[in-house]
């Protein structure tokens, strides 16, 4: 019996203002075989963050509406979700104690945030 790769079980919503990152993102993401959702605002992630059934939420710190913290409070006080903030350096401490399970600082590379949402669903 062969093992199932998390991917294979995993939906991932992704809520980025810059289209092309969001972009990137998702295609990193389906090419590696998560199903992926995505939302141009925070409030629109966070609607669809309580509407679907995702295992983990990527998130930018500054989106056009809203903080990424502000989705992750709004969305953590009515459901369960893991989180990666798209942050900088400066941001990490802030996102942690806003209970992001991981950060990604851009520019990154497709092997980074694989294993990033690798290392975070297993724990």
């Amino acid at each position: 019996m062969s093992e199932r790769s998390p991917a294979q079980n995993c939906a991932v919503l992704i809520i980025e203002d810059e289209r092309s990152v969001a972009d990137a993102l998702k295609m990193i993401l389906e090419d590696n075989g998560y199903r992926v959702c995505t939302a141009a605002t925070g409030r629109d992630g966070i609607d669809e963050a309580l509407r679907g059934q995702f295992c983990l939420t990527i998130t930018d710190v500054g989106l056009s509406d809203m903080s990424g913290f502000e989705v992750i409070k709004a969305v953590c006080s009515h459901k369960q979700m893991h989180f990666i903030v798209i942050t900088s350096q400066d941001l990490m401490v802030e996102a942690r104690s806003c209970g992001a399970a991981g950060f990604l600082l851009k520019p990154f590379q497709p092997a980074d945030i694989l294993q990033l949402i690798r290392t975070t669903l297993d724990r």
